[in-house]
């Protein structure tokens, strides 16, 4: 009997090593899972940066067309608002019209999207508090010609003109200095 009794306490279940490596089987999969995921995550973003972008600058093209003119130096960001410039998934408070408004990466209630009319014949496209990562995707897929008349880019203070773009990983990287605080302008010729 106590063969018997022996084989089936060896049957009974899992040893403490067998156990041990299926939890780390388990856990490689799922931190295969959880990078996958991020990588997807945030190339919809930039997916989704990229068509707010377009469509930014695409109304604000028409609306100048329309207006004629917008105040120099200015922050226009209400005005274009008004206008109905902006995708309607930017806004911080959807039904509100107060100008406030975010790109993908933020969900602040001050909005951290701005547009400035520079001079008489560019407007600047600003996201402010941008993750690092994204302000480096943004700088490599976003300046290398997806948008006409792109006359210059400004990260952190850091100017690049059009004759430079588009922008590398590398330069990208050394602009792109904040963890979570970086901003990123994209400047236009109003004409298209």
């Amino acid at each position: 009997m106590s063969k018997y009794t022996s084989r089936l306490h060896n049957k009974a279940g899992l040893t403490l090593v067998e156990t041990t490596i299926v939890l780390a089987i388990v856990s490689v999969i799922i931190s295969a899972v959880w990078m996958v995921s991020s990588v997807v995550y945030e190339n919809a973003h930039q997916y989704q940066a990229n068509r707010q972008l377009q469509a930014i600058v695409q109304n604000v093209r028409q609306l100048y067309a329309r207006l004629n003119a917008l105040t120099n130096l200015a922050d226009v960001t209400i005005t274009l608002d008004a206008q109905a410039a902006f995708p309607i998934e930017m806004r911080v408070n959807q039904s509100n019209a107060a100008g406030l408004i975010n790109h993908p990466w933020a969900s602040t209630a001050t909005g951290s999207v701005k547009i400035f009319n520079r001079t008489s014949t560019t407007f600047g496209v600003v996201f402010s508090n941008l993750p690092k990562k994204a302000c480096i995707g943004l700088a490599t897929k976003l300046t290398g010609g997806e948008i006409t008349n792109l006359s210059q880019v400004i990260i952190n203070g850091t100017i690049t003109p059009s004759s430079a773009l588009p922008i590398s990983v590398v330069s990208a990287n050394l602009s792109c200095t904040s963890p979570n605080a970086n901003s990123f302008e994209w400047q236009f010729n109003i004409r298209g």
